[in-house]
Formats: C-alpha cells, sequence, structure tokens
C-alpha cells in the first residue's frame, strides 16, 4: 500500500505538471464517462426499476381475447362482472383493480381563478395494489365506491403543491368541481402519478364499464406469489367460460401481461442502439487517451531507463503506469459525473424512449457504482498498451539517447493506426446520426392535407357544464373572436387534427350503416383550420336554412357511396338527417408517421348533436390570422371572458408546435444520435490533431534537414498533410463498410429512409475528410515555420 500512495502521488505530480495534457485527456474521459453515466440512469429508469412498487413482478396488465362476428380476434378489457367472478371464485390474485382517464370528461374546478381538470377514476383496491397511500389525508372508503355516495377527490402531488401551495389544512376542506361540493380526503405522495391531478372513486354500477367489455378502462391485477402467468390464464378464462355459460354472455380467452414486459418491450430495440453508440463513444475515448498517453511515453523513455537500472522490474513499472491511469480515470471520472448531472434532465427530454410516469431519473448510488467501474475499465484499456510499451524500455538504449532526443513509444505507423479506428468509428457514428436527420427532415415534409402553422388553437371550457351553457357560449366565443379585424376566420371542432382525438359512430347513408369517425364543429372551422375542399363548399358561419350540413372526407366518400356522387346526398346521423354540402380531401389526422389508414370522417354542427353526450364535451376553438396580422398580448384572453359566461382558457397553442407531439419520438431520436455523431466527430479530430501535432514536435529535426537541403514550406506542409491524411482515407473506408452493416440496426426507425442510404454515407465522407484534413493542416502548418538551424542544433 505504501508503494501504490507512492505512486498516486507521482501520477497526481505529472497531471500537475503537464496541464496541457492532464485537461485534454481529463475532458476526453470526463465526456465519454459522463455521457454514459447519464444514459446508464436513463435505462436504469427504463428498464431495471421502471416499476417503483413492491413485488412488481406479480403485477399484471389484463385483457380477454373476444371473438368478433367476422371472424377476427380483439383484445378487449374486461367488464366489471368479469372482475367480480375473479375475485368470488378464483385464488388468482391478492387485488385487482380498474382505472380510467377522464379526458372526454373534464372537470371545472370553481373559484376565482377557475380550472379545467382531468381526473382519473378508480376501483376499491387499486392504490393498495401499487402499495400506495395518501401522505396526508386517507383513502377511499368503500361507501365511497357506491352509487349515490357523497363526492370525495384525492388530490395528486403536483397540483396540491400548485393550486393549495403543499397546504395541509386542504384534507377535508370542500371544492367545487362542475359546481358540486366536493371533499378532499386526501394527497397522494409524489412519487405516485405526481402529474394526474385528481382522483375519484370509480362508481362501475352506474357506468358502461359495469356492463360490457371493451369500455376503454384498463384493469391490473397482482398474482398470488408463486403463480405463473400462464397458470393464472387458465384459472381465469376456466371461471369466464363457466359464467358464460350461465349467463349465456360470450366467452373469451383472458389474457394476462407482465407489467413490466408492457413498459419495456418498446424501448429494447432503441436500448440497444444507444448502447452501441455509447459504446462507441467510449471507443474513441479510449483510443484518444491511449494516442496520448504513448506520445507522452516518448518523454519518460529515459525515465523509465533510470528506474529499470536502479532495480525497478518490468511488473513495478507496469503497475506504476497503470496507477497513473487510474488516477487519470479518476479525475475524468469525477468531472464526468458532473457533467452527467448537468446533462441529465437535457438527456431525458431527447431520450427516444417510453419512461413511465413513476419512474425516476436521477444520478443515485447505482449510476455512480457504473461510474466507477467504467472509470477502471477505461483505465485498463486506454492503459494497458501504453503502460507495456514504455515499460518495456531497453535501458541502454534508452541512456545512450538521453541527451540527443529520444525514441517513440508511439510510432508513425501507429500513430497512423489510431487515426484511422477513431475515423472509422466517427464514421459509423456519424452515418447513423446522418440517416436519422434525413429521416425526420422527410417526416417533416409530409402533406398532412393541411397546414397548421397559421393556427392558433385555444383550450377553452364554460365553467357552467351544462348542454345550453356549451351550445350559446362557442358560437358567442367565435362571433368575438371573428370581429376582430386582424382574424381571418374562426371556428370550433371537438377534435382538431394532431392534438385531438376521435369519437366513432355509424352513420346510414345510401341504404346501410357505416362506421365512421365523427366530428362536431362550430362556426368557420374549416376555413379556419385550412382544409382543402375536393367539391362543393364550406357553410358558412351563419347557415341555417334547409337541412343540417355535413361535410364528409375523401375516404369516407369512397366508403359510403363508391363511385357515385355523393355531394347532395344525406345521412343519418344519430336519428338527424343532414345534406352533404362538402366533400373535402382526407387529412392525416394522427401525423405523419402514423400507419394506420385513415379513417373515414364526417362533420356535422355541434348544435344538432349537443343533447348526446352529458356532460357536454368541450370544443377546441381554432382561429387563422390574416397574413402579417398580430394581436394584443391579453386579445384571447379578454374574447374568452367577454363572451357571456364565465370560462376557463387553459392553453393557447400555435400552429407551428401541433406537429411536435406527434413526431417527439423521431425528433428526440435524431437530436439524441445526431448528439453522439457530433461527440464522435470531434474526439475524431481531437485525435488527429493530437497525433499530427506529436508527429511533428517528434520530426523536427528531420523537418530541419530538409529544410536545410532546400525543402519549401509548402513540401513540408504537403508531407505532414500526407501522412494524416491516408489513414484518414483508409479509416473512412473502413467505417463506411462498417456502416454499411451497422445501420441496419435502426432501419425500424427511418421514415421513407434507406438505412444503406448513399447520398447520406457520401456526405458523411466528405464531411469527414474535409474535417479531418484541416485538422491535420492546422498542426502541420508549424512544421513549415521551424528554423533549420535551430532543428540542427538540437541534434
Amino acid at each position: 500500500m505504501e508503494s501504490f500512495r507512492q505512486d498516486v502521488r507521482l501520477g497526481i505530480r505529472l497531471l500537475l505538471k503537464q496541464p496541457g495534457f492532464s485537461l485534454l485527456a481529463i475532458m476526453t474521459l470526463a465526456l465519454g464517462i459522463g455521457l454514459s453515466t447519464a444514459l446508464f440512469s436513463v435505462l436504469d429508469a427504463a428498464f431495471i426499476r421502471p416499476l417503483p412498487y413492491p413485488n412488481p413482478e406479480q403485477l399484471v396488465d389484463i385483457g380477454i381475447d373476444q371473438p368478433q362476428p367476422n371472424g377476427e380476434t380483439f383484445v378487449l378489457g374486461p367488464s366489471s362482472a368479469d372482475v367480480e367472478d375473479w375475485k368470488r371464485h378464483g385464488g388468482v390474485f391478492t387485488q385487482v383493480a380498474t382505472s380510467r382517464n377522464e379526458f372526454s370528461r373534464p372537470l371545472i374546478l370553481d373559484g376565482e381563478e377557475p380550472q379545467r381538470l382531468l381526473a382519473e377514476v378508480v376501483t376499491k383496491d387499486y392504490f393498495p395494489l401499487y402499495g400506495v397511500a395518501p401522505f396526508a389525508g386517507r383513502d377511499f372508503t368503500d361507501d365511497e365506491y357506491a352509487r349515490g355516495a357523497s363526492d370525495v377527490v384525492i388530490l395528486g402531488y403536483n397540483f396540491w403543491k400548485g393550486r393549495f401551495h403543499g397546504d395541509h389544512a386542504v384534507v377535508g376542506s370542500i371544492i367545487h368541481l362542475n359546481g358540486v361540493a366536493t371533499t378532499v380526503v386526501g394527497v397522494l405522495p409524489e412519487w405516485f402519478y405526481a402529474k394526474t391531478k385528481i382522483w375519484r372513486p370509480f362508481n362501475v354500477a352506474g357506468d358502461s364499464f359495469g356492463k360490457q367489455r371493451g369500455s376503454g378502462a384498463g384493469t391490473e391485477g397482482r398474482l398470488r406469489a408463486g403463480l405463473s402467468i400462464a397458470e393464472a390464464e387458465a384459472a381465469l378464462t376456466a371461471i369466464a367460460e363457466r359464467a358464460a355459460a350461465e349467463r349465456g354472455g360470450q366467452p373469451g380467452r383472458v389474457k394476462l401481461t407482465s407489467m413490466y414486459e408492457s413498459v419495456t418491450a418498446s424501448n429494447t430495440k432503441t436500448a440497444r442502439i444507444i448502447g452501441y453508440a455509447v459504446g462507441l463513444v467510449l471507443l474513441l475515448v479510449c483510443v484518444n487517451v491511449a494516442g496520448l498517453l504513448l506520445a507522452r511515453g516518448a518523454v519518460r523513455r529515459p525515465e523509465m531507463a533510470v528506474r529499470a537500472s536502479l532495480g525497478a522490474g518490468r511488473f513495478r513499472l507496469l503497475r506504476q503506469l497503470i496507477t497513473e491511469s487510474l488516477v487519470l480515470a479518476a479525475c475524468g471520472t469525477a468531472v464526468g459525473v458532473l457533467l452527467a448531472w448537468w446533462w441529465l434532465d437535457v438527456l431525458v427530454a431527447n431520450t427516444p424512449m417510453y419512461l413511465p410516469a413513476n419512474a425516476q431519473v436521477t444520478i443515485d448510488p447505482k449510476a455512480l457504482g457504473f461510474a466507477a467501474v467504467t472509470a477502471v475499465a477505461t483505465a485498463m484499456l486506454f492503459g494497458l498498451v501504453p503502460a507495456w510499451r514504455i515499460s518495456g524500455t531497453s535501458v541502454s538504449d534508452a541512456l545512450a539517447r538521453a541527451g540527443r532526443g529520444h525514441g517513440s513509444a508511439l510510432s508513425r505507423r501507429g500513430g497512423q493506426l489510431l487515426i484511422g479506428v477513431e475515423v472509422a468509428v466517427a464514421v459509423v457514428l456519424m452515418a447513423g446520426a446522418g440517416l436519422m436527420i434525413r429521416s425526420f427532415t422527410r417526416v417533416l415534409a409530409v402533406d398532412l392535407g393541411f397546414d397548421p402553422t397559421p393556427a392558433i388553437a385555444l383550450d377553452v371550457s364554460p365553467v357552467a357544464p351544462t348542454v345550453d351553457a356549451h351550445g350559446q357560449y362557442y358560437p358567442a366565443l367565435v362571433r368575438n373572436l371573428s370581429s376582430h379585424p386582424a382574424v381571418e376566420a374562426a371556428g370550433a371542432v371537438d377534435n382538431a387534427p394532431l392534438i385531438g382525438g376521435g369519437s366513432y359512430t355509424g352513420v346510414s347513408a345510401n341504404g346501410a350503416m357505416h362506421p365512421v369517425t365523427i366530428r362536431r364543429y362550430v362556426g368557420a372551422y374549416f376555413d379556419a383550420i385550412g382544409f382543402s375542399l375536393k367539391e362543393g363548399r364550406f357553410p358558412s358561419a351563419t347557415e341555417s336554412a334547409g337541412l343540417p350540413p355535413a361535410i364528409i372526407s375523401e375516404s369516407a366518400a369512397r366508403k359510403m357511396f363508391g363511385d357515385r356522387p355523393a355531394l347532395g346526398s344525406t345521412l343519418e346521423v344519430w336519428k338527424t338527417v343532414h345534406e352533404i354540402v362538402a366533400v373535402m380531401r382526407d387529412v392525416r389526422y394522427r401525423g405523419p408517421i402514423s400507419t394506420r389508414p385513415l379513417d373515414p370522417e364526417v362533420f356535422v354542427p355541434a348544435t344538432t348533436m349537443a343533447s348526446s353526450t352529458r356532460p357536454p364535451r368541450p370544443l377546441m376553438v381554432i382561429v387563422r390570422l390574416r397574413p402579417g396580422s398580430t394581436l394584443p398580448a391579453n386579445f384571447f384572453r379578454e374574447a374568452v371572458q367577454s363572451a357571456g359566461q364565465r370560462a376557463v382558457l387553459e392553453e393557447v397553442k400555435h400552429g407551428s408546435t401541433w406537429l411536435d407531439g406527434v413526431v417527439v419520438t423521431p425528433r428526440r431520436g435524431t437530436v439524441l444520435l445526431g448528439l453522439l455523431g457530433g461527440l464522435g466527430l470531434v474526439l475524431a479530430l481531437v485525435g488527429i490533431f493530437g497525433v499530427t501535432a506529436y508527429a511533428v514536435s517528434r520530426r523536427t529535426q528531420e523537418i530541419g534537414v530538409r529544410m536545410a537541403f532546400g525543402a519549401t514550406p509548402a513540401n513540408v506542409v504537403s508531407v505532414m498533410v500526407r501522412d494524416s491524411v491516408w489513414p484518414v482515407v483508409m479509416g473512412v473506408a473502413a467505417g463506411l463498410v462498417g456502416s454499411w452493416w451497422a445501420t441496419k440496426v435502426i432501419a425500424s426507425f427511418l421514415f421513407e429512409t434507406e438505412p444503406r442510404d448513399i447520398a447520406t454515407f457520401a456526405s458523411v465522407a466528405l464531411v469527414l475528410v474535409a474535417a479531418a484534413g484541416l485538422a491535420a493542416w492546422l498542426p502541420a502548418r508549424r512544421a513549415a515555420r521551424i528554423d533549420p538551424i535551430i532543428a540542427l542544433r538540437a541534434e
């Protein structure tokens, strides 16, 4: 241990004595170790602990394979009757519960500043299923799940902190939701769905969930210890079949899916790609630092010779050099962990993986342990070869040359080999990044059927949750907005493209029933959103004569009328007859990368369906400005509050951001691989610069002799650049071959782009050769300025 401490102290003194070398090596290591540590934290949250619950391996998602009359089989959620049967007869679950997000039934929290809330409704045993309990207040009681019980809610952590300022006194108080007095009975801890604002008890007896399967609610269960998924499926299916025989219902095979598999399955390919890319970055780091150590080894050969002459064996020298590498790696790791902590939020925001809501991404002891292991591994990788070369110094040769310049631990061919390896690895990283960038540009170039950029969407709801209030408020708001000179058109719809969902129903047309996506509109919505007509006309905002108008998409026209003309025909939606006044071009509602077929769409005035949903669903208001026009800062808020009723303006979404939500995954993948590719390029250029700069210093005497015999500065520069550029060309060739194979792993992430895109490969090669040539030329210029007298005198 004493000699080890001596080696450590020596390593620290050497780092302080050579600040330029130390800074470059430490920052190179910090980039690689910091990046890998931050990404390990993300992968840890996505794979190692995505479910921070007790015994997460027992948690399963429950579905039923239900045969359909057309021969297909759909996986449907179980009904409440199924769940009750399993609770009564099966020793399968310790808890089973159902939940649903009430996205179609937002609640209005009344007060000085009304707020629109989305509630999560849950059945009994939901919170015990996940091992969570309110940290303030209590859980729902059995009586509160019964129909007609008092209205109660549990608050989510973020909502409690933001709306109620973290006041514990809110527990037991009364709030008003949709005008109904509601008691706050608890607050959930921060780690459990902190972004969900409120939780309510799910009264399944008064809900469609209690009547049929596939209601849209999700059901999860906790298996009894020691019971496999296959055994549980067989037991539950037998119970379901007996119940179907007794009650005359439809049989179905129960399908259980491990919750862990559900949340991690979509991340496997992405994690593999990120792992490969980070591994290549670490390889570049090791090659770079190994090159620096080999170059520095030339200076230390006399020192090693003196130590050997005083009795140090090769193993003792090797141990000293490895210890110095560990000191260097420790310094790089310390800086790298700071970088990882600094980068973590950026990486989480740009990771193309699904991270469960309750998974926490942090630099925890596990991540620090990974950083330490990575440091030791990289220290051995970049330190072993230089240490072996340097410790094998010939005593007599080194002492004989001690006063006359020194030999090199990094030979000319060795330096060229390092350059070639770095360039090859950088080409692979840059090719992957280039393909992702090319793919993403094609995603953005897809014709959506409309241009969202000039449009503005307002998420707004009247405080009064009645059909009459909604029916009066939205037309009044649209008129207010349309009256401003800067507004070209305004309207409203229940589900806008790219940022809304859809409602499905059957319409009667051409003597048959057809399943379609139905949308409700108000005012000049079609002009405001910018849809394109194929035939007919869009109705005006004030049109009222004749049958209520209907607008259908091309897909709907083909589905319902085939080759017959659709314009002027009628269709019936929920017992109301409409006249088709326009056929519009199809719109990619789900965005450019969706592979689902386009739904047939039917648009009808919101007033004709006003009584079809209780409580009514809020509409999204769409405004299109005139070119070059602007609005006052508070225009939308004032218009919302002056439309005759109290209302909540939740969000203003500019059309330029609409596409972000549907292309978030490819954008994140492009950003992440782009950063890794850029980092690979920087590391390769640093390596080329360093090796070339070392070659210049090592060949000072040779250059002096050449210039003394008449070589021009241009001759000297060309010789030095040529020595660096030809391994670059060879590295590019090897990298392109590697990319031809390696980029296949990202094929599933590319949109209308071949993984072996020749144009991308050619662009990467040209960029790297040009950049590498510049990196080699800069130190070569110094060679041309060497004074031959000084160079010869040094000999």
